[in-house]
């Protein structure tokens, strides 16, 4: 029996309160949706960094793809003189000067 009630003053002293039930639900809740919220930052985080490699690498193509652009432009021109490309049909359309 003593060691009974050495056990009930071991788990609560004389300054706590206990919780009731409903608020221990309350307070696991919002313990899990942070723990929630913080592995979903953690997961965006992850793809923000995995979407800037890859906006980066997208960056590198358009400025190589942009150069080929300008020198077969400058290729064409120095060739045909100056004028258009009709893409779609495949011809060279020189300027009216």
């Amino acid at each position: 029996m003593a060691n009974e009630e050495t056990q009930v003053v071991e788990e609560q002293t004389s300054n706590e309160t206990p919780l009731s039930e409903s608020e221990k639900e309350q307070i696991q809740e919002i313990v899990e949706m942070n723990q929630q919220i913080q592995q979903a930052l953690g997961s965006l985080a992850m793809r923000k960094i995995q979407l800037e490699s890859q906006e980066a690498q997208l960056k590198s193509q358009l400025a190589t793809n942009s150069q080929k652009e300008t020198e077969f432009a400058q290729k064409i021109e120095s060739k045909y003189g100056v004028g258009s490309l009709d893409v779609q049909r495949g011809v060279f359309v020189p300027s009216e000067q």
